[in-house]
């Protein structure tokens, strides 16, 4: 899971706060299973939690 925040502050210079990253996770899963790329999901999982 740490691979995934670090990639979240290296593409989009976000850091996840605590309570947001349960769900954060649980949304880019989400995205990945749909197929999307992991720079994809992340950008998306950060829009619609209103993080970027």
């Amino acid at each position: 899971m740490n691979k995934i925040f670090e990639i979240a502050s290296a593409f989009y210079g976000v850091l996840i706060p605590k309570k947001a990253q349960k769900s954060f996770i649980n949304l880019v899963v989400d995205y990945l299973n749909e197929r999307y790329s992991i720079e994809t999901a992340i950008g998306m999982a950060l829009r619609k939690l209103h993080l970027n």
